[in-house]
């Protein structure tokens, strides 16, 4: 029976990886580098200083970290505030899951300061139990340190929870958990190989999710 449901936020929730790719794009073209979907791939579900990392290396640079995400998240802020719009389906999803009492929380690679600027801006603070963010934790995605803290302060089973994830990284995180997993593919992600997945969705509008949830039902 499914308890609980973890959402991934970043291209699941949000339109966020429209801003990053922007962002990153900009970035690395002033540092004459071009920014293509296969290096955004390896940073997604990545840990915010993961991705600067990568990014420095990317760029064959050793510009401070600190530097760096003052330039990334002045624009970030920005574009979340201004553009950032909910994922289709997301309202809906909510809910349904509240109508048969699933529990829902987030768990997430970006940090949490970003993920409070969204839930504010799109009044959806207190409807999760809690977030689990990327400045929580030791590891980033594919390891499944994220969702085993989120399981833990559930306490619930891990084949009690499902794990709503856009990328490979995240679902491989989610099915390393122990948990069942659904792969709504982004347009960043689309062609990545989800076979893995419990199941795959087109969006969180998508009523296999909800008709999983209910065949899981004891």
């Amino acid at each position: 029976m499914i308890k609980a449901v973890i959402f991934d936020m970043d291209g699941l929730m949000f339109d966020t990886e429209s801003a990053y790719s922007h962002i990153h794009s900009v970035m690395s073209q002033k540092r004459g580098k071009i920014f293509t979907n296969e290096i955004k791939n390896t940073l997604t579900g990545k840990r915010a200083n993961e991705v600067i990392s990568m990014l420095n290396s990317f760029w064959g640079k050793n510009e401070s970290p600190e530097s760096l995400f003052e330039e990334q998240d002045r624009s970030l802020l920005k574009m979340y505030n201004e553009f950032v719009e909910k994922m289709s389906g997301l309202d809906e999803l909510i809910v349904f899951l509240k109508e048969n009492g699933i529990r829902m929380c987030i768990g997430t690679s970006s940090r949490k300061f970003l993920v409070d600027v969204l839930l504010k801006k799109h009044h959806l603070d207190g409807v999760f139990e809690f977030v689990v963010s990327g400045d929580m934790v030791q590891k980033g995605k594919p390891d499944p340190e994220i969702y085993t803290k989120c399981i833990s302060l559930l306490g619930v089973l891990a084949s009690e929870c499902l794990v709503l994830e856009d990328s490979l990284n995240g679902v491989k995180a989610g099915k390393a958990a122990g948990c069942f997993v659904c792969s709504i593919p982004s347009e960043y992600t689309k062609d990545e190989d989800f076979s893995i997945a419990s199941l795959k969705a087109v969006s969180l509008a998508d009523k296999s999710i909800q008709n999983f949830i209910c065949s899981q039902k004891s």
